[in-house]
C-alpha cells in the first residue's frame, strides 16, 4: 500500500473535528417553542391561535379572516370576545379598534371615518346663559359657594373654563375649591377662570367642585357661570 502524504492525513482529521463540532452544535440548538434570532412570519392566508384546554374557541387568534381580511381577535375563557381589530363586514374600510363587555356589547371603539373616537358616546356641557344677571351670584364679603358639582373621574387631571363678571363699581374675587381645597388661581370677577389641575382623586374617585365668590368692594353681585370641563391626562 503506497504511503498517504501526511499533510492529506492532518485534513481527514482536520474535516473529522469539524464535523464532530458541528454534530455538537445541533445539539444545542434552541429549543423547539422559542424564537430566539429573526421573526416568526404567518402569511399566505395563515392564522395563528391561542386554545385553553378542552376548547374549540381560540382565546387569541391574528392572522387571515376571510375575503380580503387579516385581523385580531382576543376572547374570555368563555368564548366572548373581548377585544377586536377587524371589519368583519367592509372590507375596504380601516380596520377599528373595538372593546366589548362580557355580553357582547361594543363599548368603546374608534371612528374609522372621521378620526377620534365612535363609542362610547358622550355628555357634553349644553350651551349656557350668555346673561351675566342670571348666573350663580353673591353680595357677601367672606367666600361663599355659588355652584357645586360631584363627578366620578377616570382621568389624573381636570380641566375648568368659567367665565365670572361684576357690575361697573363692584369688585369681587372667584375661586375654585376641589374636596375643600383650594384647587387653581383665585381670579378677579370680570376675568376667565381656565385651570387644569389634578384631581388627586383616583380613578372612578369620587370629587367635589365648589365655585366660591366673593365680593370687596361695591354694592352688585359677583357672578361666574362655568363653560367647560372634561377629565385630560397627566
Amino acid at each position: 500500500m503506497a504511503n498517504v502524504p501526511r499533510d492529506l492525513l492532518d485534513r481527514i482529521r482536520e474535516l473529522e473535528r469539524q464535523l464532530r463540532e458541528l454534530a455538537g452544535r445541533s445539539q444545542t440548538r434552541p429549543a423547539m417553542n422559542q424564537v430566539v434570532k429573526g421573526d416568526m412570519r404567518v402569511g399566505e392566508g395563515g392564522a395563528f391561535g391561542v386554545y385553553p384546554p378542552g376548547n374549540k374557541t381560540a382565546i387569541f387568534a391574528t392572522g387571515f379572516w376571510g375575503g380580503t381580511e387579516y385581523g385580531m381577535a382576543i376572547r374570555r375563557l368563555d368564548g366572548s370576545l373581548a377585544l377586536s381589530v377587524r371589519n368583519g363586514t367592509d372590507d375596504k374600510l380601516p380596520q377599528p379598534l373595538r372593546l366589548h363587555d362580557s355580553r357582547g356589547v361594543e363599548i368603546w371603539s374608534d371612528d374609522v371615518k372621521a378620526g377620534g373616537m365612535a363609542r362610547p358616546f358622550l355628555g357634553l356641557l349644553p350651551p349656557q346663559n350668555t346673561n351675566p344677571s342670571t348666573w350663580p351670584r353673591t353680595t357677601e364679603s367672606g367666600w361663599t359657594a355659588i355652584a357645586r358639582s360631584f363627578n366620578i373621574v377616570y382621568h389624573p387631571k381636570l380641566r375648568l373654563y368659567m367665565d365670572t363678571d361684576a357690575p361697573s363699581g363692584t369688585a369681587g374675587q372667584v375661586r375654585v375649591r376641589l374636596d375643600g381645597a383650594d384647587w387653581g388661581p383665585t381670579v378677579t370677577a370680570g376675568t376667565a377662570y381656565d385651570y387644569t389641575g389634578p384631581t388627586r382623586a383616583g380613578v372612578e374617585g369620587l370629587v367635589e367642585l365648589r365655585v366660591e365668590a366673593r365680593r370687596t368692594s361695591g354694592s352688585g353681585a359677583v357672578a361666574a357661570c362655568p363653560l367647560m370641563l372634561y377629565g385630560c391626562m397627566s
